[in-house]
Order: C-alpha cells, then sequence, then structure tokens
C-alpha cells in the first residue's frame, strides 16, 4: 500500500500536539477517534491505537488514574525497520 507522505506527517503532527495539550487519556482518545485511530489493545497500564489508512501506530503508557504517562507515535514502516535489524 502506498501511504500518503505528507498526510501521514500531518496526522503524526496532531497526534503529538494532542498529548502535549492534554494529560487525560479520555480527552486524547475521544480526539485520536475523531482523526481515524482506532483502539487495537491496551489493558489499565497501556493502550495501543492505530490509524490503518496512514499506517501511524500510537503507545500510550497509562497512570492509574488515566492520566497519560508517556506515549509514542510511530510509522509502520519504522516497526517493520526495527523487526529486521
Amino acid at each position: 500500500m502506498t501511504v500518503r507522505v505528507n498526510e501521514q506527517k500531518d496526522l503524526i503532527e496532531k497526534a503529538d500536539a494532542l498529548f502535549k495539550a492534554y494529560d487525560n487519556f479520555e480527552i486524547i482518545s475521544d480526539e485520536l477517534a475523531s482523526l481515524g485511530f482506532q483502539i487495537t489493545g491496551g489493558n489499565p497500564d497501556v493502550a495501543a491505537l492505530e490509524n490503518t489508512g496512514l499506517e501511524v501506530y500510537v503507545h500510550v503508557n497509562l497512570g492509574e488514574d488515566g492520566r497519560v504517562l508517556g506515549y509514542d507515535i510511530i510509522t509502520f514502516d519504522e516497526i517493520k525497520k526495527s523487526f529486521s535489524k
């Protein structure tokens, strides 16, 4: 699949801005859903979301109160490259 690189970069910037603006995961996950992300997994400490159309993955570390403690936003290509090392 051909990824639209400029749209992918814009999506990453928008997602990153959400994490910088809010620390409440419920708010962030709702906003990410509006950007086309779907929750693909997780538990009380971690959440995983993907936008498969633009091939972007988000990993979120959560505190007990639902606050975001840390996050990573990476492309599917970056994931593939990390496994091929």
